[in-house]
């Protein structure tokens, strides 16, 4: 609901501004970032085995004049639909990122490149394989809430989960809708 009401008003609610904003109207400074996502209908036109997923990311960096660079770490869970609906440990995310920040702060795009490690046996692979994975997030909305705190929402990120490369590749393309906190200090 307070993103809904975001959109009508402005970046800063009840003139509240981030600290780490300069004169310019630029983020620096060091940040970190709590995020949720979900991305239930990125298989539903295949019927795929696994047609869904969800997890919890956490991104620490820096920012210099609206450009960051950040370290990524997420734990991607995935839903099962072979026999019954189940959730499986899926893939581990590790890897370094940059963003640009824009719009006093209001607007931001990202993206992610590193290793995604396979967290379950498959019945082809062990649990530790590793592969690749990339999380874009074209443009996201943040709205500061806090002198030092700010509430995002990136209605679509397009993100590649790939933990097994060899044999018979394991790949997921997920389309997620991420929520997140972010401390801007």
């Amino acid at each position: 609901m307070v993103a809904l009401l975001g959109l009508l008003g402005p970046a800063t609610a009840h003139g509240v501004e981030l600290k780490a904003l300069n004169e310019e109207g630029e983020l620096n400074g060091p940040f970190v970032q709590v995020e949720l996502a979900a991305s239930l209908l990125s298989d539903a036109a295949e019927k795929a085995l696994l047609a869904g997923s969800f997890g919890y990311a956490v991104r620490g960096g820096y920012r210099w004049s609206d450009w960051g660079l950040f370290l990524h770490v997420e734990h991607n869970n995935w839903l099962t639909t072979e026999l019954d609906t189940e959730v499986v440990n899926g893939a581990i995310n590790i890897g370094l990122g940059g963003d640009l920040t824009y719009a006093r702060g209001f607007v931001h795009t990202s993206l992610a490149l590193g290793a995604s490690i396979l967290a379950f046996n498959t019945a082809l692979d062990p649990a530790g394989t590793t592969g690749f994975f990339m999380d874009l997030h074209p443009v996201g909305l943040r709205w500061t809430v806090h002198e030092y705190l700010v509430l995002g929402l990136d209605p679509i990120t397009f993100s590649i989960v790939a933990p097994v490369l060899g044999g018979i590749p394991l790949i997921e393309i997920q389309y997620r809708t991420t929520l997140f906190l972010e401390g801007a200090f």
